[in-house]
């Protein structure tokens, strides 16, 4: 069976790297695959350029932010699977069909994510990001987040429970998101393949330390369950977790040999 895939991409002011994400989800050569733009009133070239792709599906209007624009996003897709691919990110070839392949073996499969390349700006490659198998535990108390939104890949129908992206977010929606869905239920698979490349510049939301800040005040905000049962101790209880979550992690990729990979990146 092949899915049809929804890739959509938010964007505002990004038209001078809109081109090169636009032909990258092209470049996919994945047959049945629609491209949403959402675009958040550019000011810049960006109208320009999606008028010059007839293909792709877009919309042009003032918006609250990235997760806004994703939730406008969501309800125009008609795929089975949705990835977000940002306007200064890339999709890497054979993603889609990699991707169509892991749920067409999986039926219960609810988000499947794989690892991703740091750029810079000119599109330079930094390093190679290498994710650990997904974790429940790393998930919720990892100071990142486990899975890197630009490598994820989710079915549609997770959107039938209601789950959407805080509007409320700018930074760390995409993690907020995850967590959600792992609390009702959905069932997460990591690959180790390079789905993505992603884009560091000073322009970029990951450029800034909001994100981090958005990160910690999600674990605060939902860690009620812990504690309930911790009381008086929860700030120790809560400070275990988040360094158990990076030991483990971290033990997972020596194992794995992360790390010797980057070093004979150098």
């Amino acid at each position: 069976m092949q899915h049809k895939m929804s890739v959509i991409t938010p964007t505002r002011n990004m038209g001078r790297f809109l081109e090169t994400c636009i032909l990258s989800v092209l470049l996919l050569d994945y047959p049945d695959c629609e491209h949403i733009v959402v675009d958040g009133d550019s000011q810049d070239n960006t109208r320009e350029i999606l008028k010059r792709y007839r293909h792709i599906k877009w919309v042009s209007e003032p918006d609250r932010g990235l997760s806004d624009a994703l939730n406008k996003g969501i309800p125009i897709a008609t795929g089975d699977i949705i990835g977000s691919c940002n306007a200064d990110d890339l999709n890497l070839p054979g993603t889609l069909h990699m991707v169509n392949e892991y749920f067409e073996s999986r039926p219960e499969l609810d988000v499947l994510y794989g690892d991703y390349r740091e750029t810079d700006g000119m599109g330079r490659l930094l390093r190679i990001r290498r994710e650990t198998h997904f974790s429940p535990f790393l998930l919720r108390w990892l100071h990142i987040c486990l899975v890197a939104c630009p490598s994820a890949f989710w079915r549609k129908r997770i959107h039938d429970t209601a789950i959407w992206f805080d509007e409320e977010l700018h930074y760390a929606m995409d993690y907020e998101f995850f967590r959600k869905a792992l609390d009702t239920g959905c069932r997460f698979k990591h690959v180790s393949v390079l789905f993505s490349d992603l884009r560091r510049h000073p322009a970029s939301k990951t450029a800034t330390g909001h994100q981090q800040e958005e990160h910690e005040l999600i674990i605060r905000r939902d860690s009620g369950a812990l504690q309930r049962l911790a009381g008086p101790l929860f700030p120790v209880m809560r400070s275990v977790c988040l360094v158990a979550a990076r030991v483990a992690r971290t033990f997972e990729k020596v194992l794995r040999g992360f790390y010797i990979e980057q070093l004979c990146r150098r």
